[in-house]
């Protein structure tokens, strides 16, 4: 049976479409997490940019990262609001400037490639999904970087078609989304079909297959050694404008330390405290720090305690975002963060920042801390976003994965429930435990195949106790990286120039 192409007079419109694959790709995220709608939410888009002319693609395509963005990001005002202590308006005002340029200028770009080449009449669905991994890998990690709200972060849910992470990173799965959406659409418009269509299908339904018998097989499988050991969390909820008012930080700490005394009851071998967790300089001797190095002492169990280092330059102070190990009364170890949150621990464009902003200077060396138990790699924050990152720790030889963050300035527990994804992805990618203690939620113990094994609620105290194990496995993506996104990028530029070189070929002909 052959399958034609849409009549022209029942064709929606392309701002209906855009419009609708827009929107239904937010609501594959929190708060919603309608992660099935992501397996069609991009054909709408595919379709409306293989049927207009390259110019208004581009166009439609800038429409669509500002539109998903607001859907997807409706709590980002807010959340600027809060950090910058700016107006709401002015937080919506930046949420503009972002869903065009860290967002629209991407989509854009792809949309007008996609046009250009429906025109040769040599699209496949695999070189339309290969041409959407190049425009994902590009927006996480050009300029500054922009990994939020990949298509495959809205899948952990389905633990059976996430274990491909491991060899894969994210872009596999995003891939595989893309191909099945291409596929959906190429059943609508020839122009997306290519010369072997019906082999470009049957390959996509192989290839989702693939992944759920692959899946299957490594949730069979374990990846740890050496017996179980408990751990604990401790999410203090400490109001945002309190926390870094030197007249509460006596209360601050009081605080920490009574829920540390209550988790010490059971016998966790790590105590985690979440990012920023004191605001002292913990290597300088005072009542503060001693009062921390005394009850690692008391308790019997080691802190991993998140707060800053402040060095002497020349002339002033340099503060860095860092988590220290605090084993026998003493400090054991400390890691400075790395990758800084653009814009906000960073003196960019610093005439736009409210006076006295809290700004990091970046940390020179990436260490696992040293424990009794084993090597941890403390990813601070935002550096759980970047997988490339996250397996150098692993290929450093950490055994277990920390993930101190501080999220009570998103306002709503959608972002920090996004974030909790991203990080899930993690472990599988390294196949390795990763306890993630934050100041606000969500705090979480997350095994090596992804899966919640303990979680927090958002917003207030608690104190999470679970138990995890080391891991020395080495995954195909820990040794390859984004070997796959290297080679998405390599599909459909190889294409372009094939069809650039053999329209001149023809000329000269």
């Amino acid at each position: 049976m052959s399958v034609g192409p849409i009549p022209e007079r029942y064709m929606p419109h392309p701002l209906f479409l855009i419009l609708i694959s827009a929107v239904l790709y937010g609501l594959s995220f929190p708060p919603f997490s309608f992660s099935l709608l992501m397996w069609g939410a991009l054909a709408p888009f595919f379709i409306v940019a293989a049927t207009v002319p390259p110019r208004s693609a581009a166009a439609y395509g800038v429409l669509w990262g500002v539109v998903m963005t607001c859907s997807f990001g409706w709590a980002f005002p807010q959340l600027v609001a809060n950090y910058f202590a700016l107006s709401l308006l002015s937080g919506w005002g930046l949420l503009m400037v972002v869903s065009l340029v860290l967002f629209g200028v991407y989509f854009g770009v792809f949309a007008l490639w996609l046009s250009w080449y429906s025109q040769q009449k040599t699209l496949s669905p695999w070189l339309v999904a290969a041409g959407w991994g190049v425009c994902e890998f590009a927006r996480a990690n050009l300029w500054v970087g922009n990994p939020l709200a990949l298509a495959g972060y809205s899948q952990v849910s389905f633990a059976r078609v996430t274990q491909i992470a491991d060899f894969s990173g994210p872009y596999g799965i995003s891939l595989l989304i893309a191909a099945v959406n291409a596929g959906l659409a190429s059943w609508l418009v020839p122009q997306l079909r290519g010369p072997r269509w019906r082999l470009s299908c049957i390959s996509i339904a192989g290839a989702l297959t693939f992944t759920l018998v692959y899946g299957t097989w490594r949730l069979a499988q374990s990846f740890t050694s050496g017996g179980p050991f408990q751990v604990a969390i401790i999410q203090g909820a400490i109001p945002r404008e309190l926390r870094w008012k030197p007249e509460h930080w006596d209360a601050t700490l009081a605080h920490y330390l009574d829920l540390t005394r209550q988790a010490a009851a059971a016998k966790p071998a790590l105590i985690f405290w979440p990012e920023n967790a004191v605001s002292f300089p913990l290597q300088q001797d005072s009542v503060r720090q001693q009062a921390v190095l005394q009850a690692s002492q008391d308790l019997g169990a080691e802190l991993v305690v998140g707060g800053p280092y402040v060095r002497f330059g020349v002339d002033d102070l340099h503060t860095r975002n860092a988590v220290f190990v605090v084993r026998d009364g003493k400090l054991g170890g400390r890691y400075d963060k790395l990758r800084l949150l653009p814009f906000a621990e960073q003196a960019w464009f610093g005439w736009f920042r409210p006076p006295n902003p809290l700004l990091y200077e970046p940390g020179q060396h990436l260490h696992p801390l040293r424990t009794t138990v084993g090597r941890i790699g403390t990813l601070v924050c935002f550096e759980a976003l970047y997988p490339d990152l996250v397996r150098q720790f692993t290929q450093h030889g950490a055994q277990l994965l920390a993930n101190p963050a501080n999220d009570d300035w998103f306002g709503h527990a959608a972002p920090a429930q996004h974030l909790l994804d991203i990080v899930s992805l993690r472990a599988i990618e390294n196949r390795r435990y990763i306890v993630r203690p934050t100041t606000t939620g969500f705090s979480a113990v997350i095994d090596p195949y992804g899966g919640i094994v303990a979680q927090s609620g958002f917003g207030s105290p608690e104190i999470i106790v679970a138990s995890v194990a080391l891991s020395q496995v080495e995954t195909l993506y820990q040794r390859w990286g984004d070997v796959v996104a290297w080679g998405l990028i390599a599909l459909p530029l190889s294409a372009v120039i094939a069809r650039v070189n053999w329209r001149k070929n023809l000329y000269r002909r």
